[in-house]
């Protein structure tokens, strides 16, 4: 069991994000969340509605999922972005990719917006492989994202359009964030560490950076090159 007795409240409209040494845990959450998983016991529920009664469709259009496993799949750009649903026109995903600052690269790749990427299609960077999977979700205009950041380093113009795109994208969203830059989870009104399953502490990251051990350990090993004193 991934998870044991974890129970977070997140109100519509905040950015919140989840941190800990294991990644599987994090990930058990949001899938939880989008129901690629259900819960064996307890229950999920968005806008007090158990996400167990309400069909896959209804959930998923709810929820937008930026997860680093699943940046794209071997189709083409357009069908990366748009995953081939008729509802949406040709210039509603090249709108979509312009927001996630992808349209530009897009337009060079060999066939534009029909270049086959994935698998065996054309090689992409993570951070542009990040924004087509970000314009796929800006797409749906879902009220809530659930984002994990990039582990790679990324470039700086890649950091400030990413920057850019949140700005524009996420105010008034219900935002859970698996961040991977100090920026991101400064910004986060509220950090929740898990730990062997369970939720370990829950705070802002100046509260959680002088008073819990852990929160402060985590953050010298993955979000600075160098130990922040504490109260930075």
């Amino acid at each position: 069991m991934l998870l044991e007795g974890v129970n977070l409240s997140v109100p519509a409209g905040e950015r919140v994000g989840l941190v800990g040494p294991d990644d599987d845990e994090k990930h058990a959450l949001v899938y939880l969340l989008s129901r690629f998983l259900d819960p064996s016991a307890g229950e999920v529920r968005i806008d007090d509605k158990n996400l167990k009664w309400l069909t896959l469709d209804s959930v998923r259009g709810q929820v937008g999922v930026v997860l680093q496993q699943n940046l794209v799949f071997n189709d083409t750009v357009a069908n990366n972005i748009g995953c081939g649903d008729p509802a949406y026109s040709v210039p509603q995903i090249i709108e979509a990719a312009k927001i996630a600052h992808a349209h530009h690269f897009i337009q060079k790749l060999p066939y534009g917006y029909e270049t086959p990427v994935g698998e065996v299609g054309t090689a992409l960077r993570v951070g542009e492989q990040f924004r087509i999977a970000l314009a796929r979700a800006i797409l749906r205009d879902p009220a809530v994202y659930v984002i994990e950041e990039p582990t790679v380093s990324l470039d700086d113009d890649t950091k400030s359009m990413l920057d850019d795109t949140f700005g524009r994208v996420l105010p008034g969203k219900t935002v859970i964030f698996l961040p991977h830059r100090v920026s991101t989870i400064r910004s986060c009104g509220r950090l929740y560490v898990l730990h062997r399953g369970r939720l370990q502490a829950a705070g802002e990251h100046r509260e959680l950076l002088a008073k819990n051990d852990l929160y402060r350990h985590l953050h010298y090993l993955e979000f600075n090159e160098f130990a922040e004193p504490v109260g930075a």
